[in-house]
């Protein structure tokens, strides 16, 4: 069987379970340890939003927020993304999943869903780690390990693990 071979820039420490994400529950898209993308360039990341637009956003994709106050991380999956974010406004408080909030702020800017958030003054602070969904391989890491010398076949085999690579 084929599979979805999916992919994503750097996922800092840890790849994501695919089923966490879009209910695709097979063994090679489980996600697995990555120690190796540690020196990529988008490793960690730092943005600051102000609360006016973030809530912009957020009433723009149908959210009814209104002078947000604050941002609460709800919980986190086993590679320490988060799962759910709750929204602090005088519209009262909303619950939203951090990757559907990744996608509505914008993936350059929340570049994973694996980042602390804090308020400062009319902002939201978020720092993070990694760049991309988290499913399947890691690029960055993918890049190190072959600078190492594994080759494209061990490569595969570690991120998309009990996976075989057949040639049709």
């Amino acid at each position: 069987k084929i599979l979805p071979a999916y992919y994503h820039a750097t996922c800092a420490g840890h790849t994501e379970d695919a089923g966490l994400l879009w209910g695709i529950n097979i063994m090679p898209l489980k996600g697995v340890p990555c120690p190796f993308c540690k020196d990529s360039p988008h490793f960690s990341w730092h943005y600051d939003l102000s609360l006016k637009e973030i809530e912009k956003k957020l009433t723009g994709a149908g959210f009814k927020v209104r002078n947000i106050s604050s941002m609460k991380i709800e919980g986190k999956d086993g590679s320490g993304r988060i799962k759910d974010l709750k929204i602090i406004s005088q519209g009262g408080e909303v619950k939203i999943l951090a990757k559907d909030f990744r996608t509505i702020v914008g993936p350059n800017i929340i570049q994973s869903t694996n980042f602390s958030v804090n308020v400062a003054a009319h902002d939201l602070v978020f720092e993070g780690i990694g760049w991309g969904h988290g499913v399947g391989l890691c690029q960055w890491g993918a890049y190190f390990l072959a600078k190492q010398g594994y080759n494209f076949e061990q490569i595969l085999k570690y991120y998309y693990l009990g996976a075989d690579v057949k040639t049709f």
